[in-house]
């Protein structure tokens, strides 16, 4: 697996689990990427992660089912 999309799916995970936690300011954390907050730790690994892995997975809902079945967590 390249080592960029695994390391924005462990990302990822971190964000999941709250690992990495929003900083909850303005709309942080909604579900559109105009509500994004450019200082949030989580924000910014979800943003990396679109960016990485939007071309390979359109629909977000299958991301994180795919990072668990890709990290062998699940």
């Amino acid at each position: 697996m390249d080592k960029a999309i695994k390391a924005a799916m462990e990302g990822l995970l971190r964000v999941a689990t709250g690992e990495t936690p929003h900083i909850r300011r303005a709309n942080c954390p909604e579900n559109g990427s105009d509500d994004r907050q450019v200082d949030c730790p989580a924000c910014q690994a979800i943003e990396r992660a679109e960016k990485l892995l939007h071309p390979q997975w359109a629909d977000k809902a299958q991301i994180l089912e795919t990072v668990i079945r890709r990290l062998d967590i699940g």
